[in-house]
């Protein structure tokens, strides 16, 4: 009976390790996850303004004088 409560009580340090170890990889998942919304955010504004940029640089060319 001894030997069975000393297996259990280490496969139950095993798996409170397991557990750790898997609670410290999804924070950093999450971590990383934070950082590449921001940047798609960052990115998605830099898009529209690129955007917004070329629609008003398109105007612009199509308003030329006629004698060019």
């Amino acid at each position: 009976m001894s030997e069975k409560l000393i297996e259990l009580e280490e496969k139950i340090a095993y798996l409170d390790h397991t557990i750790d170890e898997l609670n410290k990889v999804v924070f950093r998942q999450m971590q990383k996850i934070d950082e590449l919304e921001e940047m798609i955010k960052h990115l998605s504004g830099k898009i529209d303004q690129l955007r917004d940029n070329s629609e008003s640089g398109a105007q612009i060319t199509n308003d030329r004088p006629p004698h060019y």
